[in-house]
């Protein structure tokens, strides 16, 4: 179980709130599944559109589709890198190229987490809450046992 069964991914860097770019996830060789940590506090990979020469790095990755559940089990996210062209953004220029996802029951997510496709890439780090809250609403039917009248 990747839950158990992880490397911690542990650099300061990849902090959400550093605008020092300079790192790339490039040439890591990336292999099995990876736990994040900024400052030896659980933290995960952003789930929506992160600025340009964010965490560490010049085009920050997050990853698209939003978090499981613990009941879903393995799911497949595409990543994306946000840049800023000449007149508009494109939260999704860089990528989109699919990882592994799993959240895990003490409430932390665990990733298989691939080679990006160029250099000034990095994944990113957030310690911040996450909507865990599932999207759909399951109907709920109560069943009346019969009432026999004397």
């Amino acid at each position: 179980d990747p839950c158990y069964n992880y490397t911690e991914l542990n650099d300061t860097w990849r902090s959400i709130n550093n605008t020092y770019n300079s790192h790339c996830d490039y040439y890591v060789s990336w292999s099995g599944w990876y736990r994040l940590f900024i400052n030896n506090t659980s933290a995960h990979i952003p789930d929506t559109c992160v600025a340009q020469s964010s965490c560490g790095t010049g085009i920050a990755l997050w990853i698209r589709g939003g978090y499981p559940t613990v009941t879903d089990g393995v799911v497949t996210r595409d990543v994306c890198g946000n840049w800023s062209g000449y007149a508009a953004s494109y939260c999704c220029y860089y990528g989109s190229f699919p990882i592994k996802v799993k959240a895990c029951p003490d409430n932390y997510y665990v990733y298989e987490l691939v080679r990006p496709t160029d250099c000034n890439l990095a994944y990113c780090a957030d310690t911040g809450s996450i909507n865990t809250s599932p999207t759909t609403v399951t109907p709920v039917t109560i069943s009346t046992g019969n009432v026999t009248h004397c």
